[in-house]
């Protein structure tokens, strides 16, 4: 008698990773932690935004007409261009940033998904300028928010896509828990408003030699894993994404010192991220988008023949108050060991 079939089970995140992925010796400064992640020789090509505009590399309103929530890039260049989920462009009708993680392919052009961090402008006058490099990517705290908003969205069937209204009140909270009164309403003001400290998170924090990527704690407890598989393109992101992480961190400080997550703790976080179990979907020009979740931890990457050559994972626990033992202990990510005996 025939036995039936085992269920299938689904890829981990590991399977797309050519070498697994290693965990430096931890930086801090002030209430900011960070652990550089390294990994071994990629195969795909690629360059990032800042590198590709010297190569002509541009992103503009639609030709149709300008939307508030797309944009799109010309690539000219021979490789293709990484646009990095939460990387923020300036200029043009308003602010936006990236929804998702793009991969444009070479010489051709591609609408991408964005929302508008600058809710008090909408200049038609400046429709057919090109965007400007900002110095700063979009905050941990909102690109988780969006990143969770994304994964609710399609579990309902719908787009890939941010709340536009959502993401213009948590820009306006983050903006009034700071201080600062923007005239358009504009993330880009609270950086400008913070620069001088951020400047002393960037200097105190550098990137180390062969770094791809980043594990980072905020007041004590990991928020975020970014990676890619390059290391000369993460050396491209690392300042705006590290000053991301330092605005979140302005609100963490305290007088007393911060103990940073452990090393075990660093390496159970990677653990449980590399060892989740993924789900494909088409993602926005080349490659597959590949998005996860586990425990607390939800994920998106991009694979290109099913080598990965990005991921984000967020924390989701870390905007749950604890209210119990259990999410007491939850706070910080322990051995997987520890977990399961919980």
């Amino acid at each position: 008698m025939s036995q039936p079939n085992a269920p299938v089970q689904a890829p981990t995140l590991a399977s797309y990773l050519e070498q697994e992925l290693r965990l430096g010796e931890p930086q801090s400064h002030d209430a900011l932690t960070v652990y550089p992640v390294f990994s071994g020789s990629p195969r795909q090509p690629y360059i990032s935004f800042a590198q590709g505009r010297d190569q002509g590399v541009v992103i503009k309103e639609l030709d149709q007409g300008a939307t508030v929530n797309d944009v799109l890039v010309h690539n000219p260049a021979a490789a293709p261009v990484l646009l990095f989920e939460g990387e923020e462009v300036l200029g043009a009708q308003q602010n936006r940033n990236f929804d998702v993680t793009a991969l444009v392919p070479a010489g051709q052009r591609l609408q991408v998904p964005v929302s508008c961090v600058e809710a008090g402008r909408w200049d038609g006058s400046r429709s057919a300028e090109s965007f400007d490099l900002s110095p700063q990517a979009s905050y941990a705290e909102l690109r988780r928010y969006k990143a969770m908003m994304i994964r609710r969205n399609l579990e309902l069937g719908g787009p890939a896509r941010a709340n536009q209204r959502e993401v213009w009140d948590r820009v306006a909270a983050k903006s009034a828990r700071m201080g600062v009164k923007s005239p358009t309403g504009a993330m880009h003001d609270v950086y400008e408003a913070r620069r001088g400290r951020l400047h002393d998170y960037v200097e105190g924090l550098p990137i180390a030699e062969g770094q791809c990527g980043s594990l980072v704690a905020i007041g004590g407890r990991f928020v975020v894993l970014d990676w890619v598989s390059r290391s000369e393109v993460f050396a491209s992101l690392h300042g705006a994404l590290l000053q991301g992480y330092a605005l979140d961190a302005l609100e963490a400080e305290t007088s007393a010192p911060v103990e940073p997550p452990s090393r075990d703790e660093a390496d159970a976080f990677l653990a449980l991220a590399t060892g989740a179990r993924t789900g494909e979907r088409d993602g926005i020009g080349l490659g597959r988008e590949v998005r996860f979740a586990e425990g607390a931890l939800v994920g998106t990457g991009l694979a290109v023949d099913r080598e990965l050559v990005q991921v984000t994972v967020h924390n989701g626990e870390v905007d749950q108050e604890p209210t119990s033992p259990r999410s007491l202990a939850a706070r910080r990510i322990g051995r997987p060991s520890r977990r399961r005996g919980a």
